[in-house]
This record gives structure tokens, C-alpha cells and sequence, in this order.
């Protein structure tokens, strides 16, 4: 254990390099020593406790350990809220909905750090704290992968049916790196279908080395792991807002149904009513505070035993800096009539489609490297897929690669074999984009 010296002495060597701010700081005190008509005494008397508070204001300012344990202190914890720069550090003394677990875990001479986390029973936020010996050049780049959950309730292992990601770690970027993890809801191709986020777990994570601009089973160097045993707060129930805002677009009924907010994501829940002759789907963003972003849920149209599509986007909550206002905008969207769900049998010798699909023509079909390529040329613009593959017994056949043209000719790669029946749906109707985006105001949430 390190001395109380040292630990000084670990802190100075963080305050070498000022923060911007703290220069404004300087000179608002500097100003504040000019205006006081105080006598000498007073002054000299005054110049160590200054000099020591803007020695703690570097600290705080330079130094993660610093900030997180002065904030750990009662009588300090306010004052260096007031002091902190460092946004997300200061928003995470604040946030209600953080968990302090303060875990470390070593691998060789690393270690990393979990100060704390953001939980709720569908999705985890991890703030990690990056190795100060992390050996990298200014071609290499560290990701953080999570290769699985253990429930220490059951023991039982949970290595798929979430989503995960981290961006990247750089030379020179903040240690403090972040780490969304979002459970599968849905009965998504490839992905099982958990519970939800368990209470008590061993995370498993490791630390990839990559060579940037490389092919990733290429260009990895190294892989450290490391594994944290977790025991978190009971989670909070969600809350539900009722949106029922109806829109009609061509004839078709939307209703925007409610929002359910959790402490780290929001569901949107919108229907498209039986009665409704076409399929319709939207294209959507997310309006904050005047910026926009595009939007695009996981979730999958599901039918309902009361006959209507339901559909949920989802929407990641901004825990550091929540906006004051947030719509939903439709900006586009794509219709189909739904007698048109027919299948259309393809001929592979004779390179064609029957019956024909109304603006959609097969226009070849050739062989390429283990593949079989089928080109289709389109009148108007799809959004994505257009076509979806099947067998005669209507097993789903995985698209390999697809590719979109901006002349309208969309490109199918599928594995090449011997096929005794091939079959196609239209998957999508044309995109049309609306003059005047819909907008629909949404709570901010938690």
C-alpha cells in the first residue's frame, strides 16, 4: 500500500497539464484579489488558500482517482461537484441512476478498472477505466468485447441474445471509456431470447488489440481478459407515458401507442391496425432540442392476438445531459398492398421469375465465387432489402451480401447449391419521402 507521500505525489504528477477552464478560473480570482481593499494582513494571509484551491481545482480537474474519491467524502462530495470540468465525471456524481461498484480486475501487469455502472433489467452501462500501461502505437486501437454473462443464481452462461458495443481506445484518449450492453427481446434470426439482465453475475470481457485499417481476423494483435463479479441495486421499474397520437398516411393508420422509459433507454410502442389495407413502414429520427438523429430499432413487426402490428423503436437515453424537448419525425416511408405477399418461383436455368412482380424485373443470374448472384432492376427506390429467399418448404435461405445501386438494381448474394425449388417474396414496397416530416412530441423519460 502506497504511502500517504506518494499518493501526494501520484496526484501532483496528474497536475501537470491545465485544463481550458481552469485558466478562466485563474482569472476571475485573480480579478476577485484586485477589487478587495482588504488590509496586507489579510491579503498575504489569504494567498496559501488559494494556492491550495487551485491546487484541488487541478486535481480534480486531471485526475479521475481524485475527483472519485473527494466525491466519496460528505464534506467535499459538494465541492467537487462545483469544480469539476469533466462532464461526464460530474454528471456521473449526480445521475440518480448510478451504481458505484468500484471493482478492478487485473490480467499480468493490467488493470482495469469498473468505478461504476447503469442498470436496469433490460440493459447495462459499463464505465470502465482503461489501463494507464496499455502499450499502443498510433496504428492500433483497443475495443472492449464482452464474451459473457454468468448468473450467479443459476451458474447458467449467457453468451448471446445481447448487443454490445464500446467505440474504441486510442492513444491519448480519456481512460474513461463506455460500454452499452442491450438484451434481445425479440425472436431476432441468429439471436436466442433472454430474461433480462441478471441481478447477481460474473462479467467476462477482454481487451482486443486491432491494427487499424486492417481486416479484423488480420489485424488482431493481442486479446487480455478480465472478469468482474457484480451484485447490483434491485432494478427500477420503468415508466410508462401513454403517447395515443393517431397518423394517416395514405389511407393507413398509425397510432403511437406510449413510451416506456427505463433508466437507460426508452421504447417507443406504435401499431398499424387490422383494418388497414397496406403494409406500411416508417422511416424515423429522433428530435432533441433542435438536433436530429436517425432512428432504427432491432425489434421486428410482430403480430398480436387483437390483430394489430406492433412495432417498438428504441431510444438510448442521454444520462449525462438529458434535452429539454424530444419528438419522434417521420420522414419517410415505404407501402405495399398486402395481397402482394405472394410467392414468386424462380427458374435458375432459365434465369427467370413467375408470375412477374409489378416494377421489380430478375434481370440475371450468374455464379461468383461460391455464390449465386441474382441482379434485379427496380423502378422506383427501395429503403433496404426488397427481396427475401426461400426453399420450397419455406425454410428462410440467409442473404450472403447486398448491394444497392443508385440507378435502382439491387444486387443477391446467396450460398451456390444445388437448389430443387427457389422462391421470392417482395419484402418492402417502394420509399416515398414526405414534404413535411409528421412530428410527434415524446416525453423525455427518466
Amino acid at each position: 500500500m502506497k504511502k500517504s507521500h506518494e499518493n501526494w505525489n501520484d496526484f501532483h504528477k496528474e497536475s501537470e497539464d491545465y485544463p481550458d477552464a481552469l485558466y478562466e478560473t485563474t482569472d476571475r480570482l485573480e480579478q476577485r484579489v484586485r477589487k478587495e481593499k482588504r488590509k496586507k494582513r489579510l491579503l498575504y494571509s489569504s494567498i496559501p488558500t488559494t494556492a491550495a484551491a487551485l491546487l484541488f481545482v487541478i486535481l480534480m480537474n486531471t485526475s479521475v482517482v481524485f475527483a472519485r474519491t473527494m466525491a466519496d467524502i460528505p464534506i467535499l462530495s459538494r465541492i467537487s461537484e462545483l469544480v469539476m470540468y469533466n462532464e461526464p465525471l460530474k454528471s456521473a456524481v449526480e445521475n440518480r441512476n448510478i451504481q458505484y461498484v468500484n471493482l478492478k480486475a487485473e490480467n499480468g501487469d493490467l488493470e482495469l478498472k469498473l468505478p461504476y455502472v447503469i442498470a436496469d433489467s433490460k440493459n447495462l452501462v459499463l464505465f470502465l477505466e482503461m489501463p494507464e500501461n496499455l502499450e499502443l502505437s498510433g496504428d492500433e486501437v483497443y475495443v472492449v468485447n464482452i464474451d459473457y454473462l454468468r448468473d450467479l443464481s443459476n451458474d447458467n452462461f449467457i453468451s448471446d441474445g445481447f448487443f454490445s458495443n464500446s467505440g474504441s481506445y486510442i492513444t491519448g484518449q480519456n481512460p474513461l471509456m463506455q460500454v452499452n450492453i442491450e438484451f434481445v427481446e425479440e425472436d431476432l434470426h441468429r439471436y436466442s431470447i433472454q430474461e433480462g439482465l441478471p441481478q447477481n453475475f460474473e462479467l467476462s470481457l477482454s481487451l482486443q488489440k486491432y491494427k487499424r485499417g486492417t481486416d479484423p481476423e488480420e489485424g488482431l494483435l493481442s486479446v487480455d481478459a478480465f472478469k468482474f463479479e457484480l451484485s447490483l441495486d434491485p432494478f427500477k421499474e420503468p415508466v410508462i407515458y401513454p403517447l395515443n397520437e393517431e397518423v394517416v398516411i395514405e389511407g393507413q393508420k398509425i397510432l403511437f401507442k406510449e413510451m416506456v422509459s427505463y433508466p437507460v433507454r426508452s421504447e417507443i410502442i406504435f401499431e398499424y391496425p387490422e383494418a388497414n389495407d397496406s403494409d406500411i413502414n416508417l422511416r424515423l429520427s429522433l428530435l432533441e432540442d433542435g438536433g436530429m438523429t436517425s432512428l432504427s430499432g432491432y425489434a421486428q413487426i410482430q403480430r398480436h392476438h387483437d390483430g394489430a402490428a406492433r412495432q417498438t423503436i428504441h431510444i438510448r437515453s442521454d444520462y449525462f445531459n438529458p434535452p429539454k424537448s424530444r419528438s419522434i419525425s417521420i420522414d419517410s416511408y415505404t407501402i405495399k398492398p398486402k395481397n402482394e405477399n405472394s410467392l414468386y418461383q424462380i427458374d435458375l436455368e432459365k434465369k427467370t421469375m413467375s408470375p412477374e412482380i409489378d416494377g421489380i424485373k430478375l434481370a440475371d443470374i450468374s455464379h461468383e465465387d461460391g455464390l449465386l448472384v441474382f441482379i434485379f432492376n427496380a423502378t422506383e427506390q427501395y429503403p433496404y432489402s426488397l427481396i427475401s429467399f426461400f426453399l420450397g418448404d419455406g425454410q428462410f435461405i440467409d442473404i450472403v451480401k447486398e448491394v444497392r445501386r443508385s440507378d435502382y438494381t439491387y444486387l443477391y448474394y446467396i450460398e451456390d447449391k444445388e437448389y430443387e425449388t427457389l422462391e421470392i417474396i417482395q419484402s418492402i414496397g417502394p420509399e416515398y419521402i414526405l414534404e413535411e416530416p409528421i412530428l410527434i412530441p415524446i416525453p423525455v423519460g427518466n
